[in-house]
Parts: C-alpha cells; sequence; structure tokens
C-alpha cells in the first residue's frame, strides 16, 4: 500500500486525512479557504510534505460541491503528478458531525475537526473498496 491523502473540499472548509500503508486513517487539518486558486496554493504545502501515491478527492452525489470538486481535481492535476481518484461520498459531513457528538466534543471543537473527521470517514470508506 501507499501513503494516500484524502479531501473533504467544502464552499469554506476542506478537510484532510491521512493514511500510511492503508492501515490506520488519520484526520489530518481543516483548511479555511473560499477561493479554489488559494486553497490549491495551501494544498501545495501539504502535497509536497506528504508526498502522496494517491489523493482521493470526496465527491457528492448531488448539489454545487459536484462541480467544485470537479475542479478542484482538474486544477490540481496542473501541480500534482499522482493518482487521483473521486470518489463517491454522501453525508459525510453529518456523520462526522454524529460521531464528534458521541465522543463528547465541544461546540468549538467540532466546528473545528468536522471537515478533517469527515475527510477521514471518506478515506475510510475508499479504504473499504480496496
Amino acid at each position: 500500500m501507499s501513503t494516500i491523502l484524502c479531501l473533504d473540499p467544502g464552499t469554506a472548509h476542506t478537510g484532510l486525512a491521512i493514511s500510511e500503508e492503508g492501515i490506520l486513517v488519520t484526520p489530518l487539518a481543516t483548511i479555511f479557504e473560499r477561493n479554489i486558486d488559494q486553497l490549491v496554493g495551501k494544498l501545495t504545502s501539504y502535497l509536497a510534505k506528504i508526498n502522496p501515491d494517491i489523493l482521493v478527492i470526496g465527491v457528492p452525489k448531488h448539489g454545487p460541491l459536484v462541480s467544485f470538486s470537479h475542479l478542484l481535481a482538474k486544477s490540481l492535476e496542473e501541480i500534482y503528478s499522482g493518482e487521483i481518484v473521486l470518489f463517491p461520498e454522501d453525508l459525510s459531513s453529518s456523520l462526522a458531525r454524529s460521531k464528534m457528538r458521541e465522543a463528547g466534543k465541544t461546540l468549538a471543537k467540532k466546528k473545528r475537526d468536522e471537515h478533517q473527521t469527515a475527510a477521514a470517514i471518506i478515506l475510510e470508506d475508499y479504504l473499504d473498496t480496496l
């Protein structure tokens, strides 16, 4: 297996999660950015530091984030030479909120960690398909 970085794109926040060797998924960070070019710029440092073999981008079935996710993938193709996988996902943020509520996280921690937790859920689902 290899290092996989997963993105849960949003219109204002993008969550990141990582898996090394496909064994353990770890929420990594949340990038607070609305502008796609600036988001790509911020992702560049993560790509350089982590050097993932595969980049998984969560794509919902419906809504404005479908086109945003595809645009993000196209933009990342210009700076990332590894494999990019557009992975179908829905309700990962809702599931993330539910898991954090069950874990007893405070409202501030839930807001901070929601998107990276959603990215971890997407990455776990992706790994389950391998």
